[in-house]
């Protein structure tokens, strides 16, 4: 487990911390998991939108599936 240092806006850090008081009642560590889930929940988010973002691209380029091996749809079926 590493340590940094961040410096925060009053107001942000009176959030945070009011926040951690909610969720882990002011218990020792409570800062760094809420900082730990904040984090881990926007990567999480990011990485969706990532995948999404490449899915779009390939859906618009499209899918080459090589040469038909019918003429007509009526060759596809035994009718």
């Amino acid at each position: 487990m590493g340590n940094v240092t961040v410096s925060l806006e009053a107001r942000t850090e009176a959030r945070l911390r009011q926040i951690a008081n909610e969720k882990y009642g002011g218990k020792k560590g409570s800062l760094a998991r809420v900082i730990t889930e904040s984090l881990e929940a926007f990567s999480g988010e990011n990485t969706r939108l990532r995948a999404k973002e490449r899915l779009l691209k390939r859906m618009e380029t499209g899918f080459d599936f090589g040469k038909k091996l019918y003429k007509t749809r009526y060759e596809l079926y035994d009718r």
